[in-house]
């Protein structure tokens, strides 16, 4: 090695020392357990086979029924979330069911024209439900507006109401058809 080789060598040598020492990773804090999710206030049958998720966090009281074994776009068969309010109040907001001129209620959900909501009862409580034209996807031929058939439903205890709606496709019609006519409110 030439003179001018060894002075490139002790240099590099010299700067690797003269670094900074390399970060040294900080003990990690410890993480609080993840919550539970709220329970929700409500229970209802569903079909053997589907399970239960709870929605985003954002979306408090509210459970995913979904079907892990129907194809990635339609698993996500239904929503059921719970709202504090009557009736009336939680359809209207929530579902889009309110009165038109002549009084009768009708859904402003789904595709053209309005659609007249019915009446229900449900283990003692009052309730009310549509069936909607809206829109669907899947990914070989892509989103038809009018090609599914969503299910919106409210059941109220009078102080809370529980809000269904199906994904358009008929494996979420079929469960929440299920789901309302089971709704039950807990105190958990």
């Amino acid at each position: 090695m030439n003179g001018l080789g060894f002075v490139a060598v002790l240099t590099a040598l010299g700067m690797a020392g003269c670094q900074e020492p390399a970060a040294v990773a900080a003990p990690e804090a410890p993480q609080a357990a993840p919550r539970p999710p709220a329970r929700p206030g409500f229970a209802f049958d569903r079909a053997a086979g589907l399970q239960m998720r709870p929605c985003d966090e954002e979306t408090p009281r509210c459970i995913i029924l979904f079907d892990p074994a129907a194809e990635e776009f339609m698993r996500d068969l239904l929503s059921v979330q719970a709202y504090a309010g009557p009736l009336e109040t939680v359809a209207a907001a929530e579902a889009g069911f309110v009165r038109n001129a002549e009084g009768r209620l009708i859904t402003t959900y789904g595709r053209f024209e309005p659609v007249a909501v019915e009446p229900l009862e449900v283990n003692g409580h009052a309730g009310l439900r549509a069936v909607v034209t809206c829109g669907i996807s899947d990914p070989e031929t892509g989103f038809h507006a009018a090609a599914g058939e969503c299910l919106w439903a409210v059941v109220s205890d009078g102080a809370q109401s529980v809000v269904i709606s199906s994904s358009g496709f008929g494996n979420g019609l079929e469960a929440g058809e299920l789901a309302v006519g089971s709704i039950r409110f807990t105190t958990d």
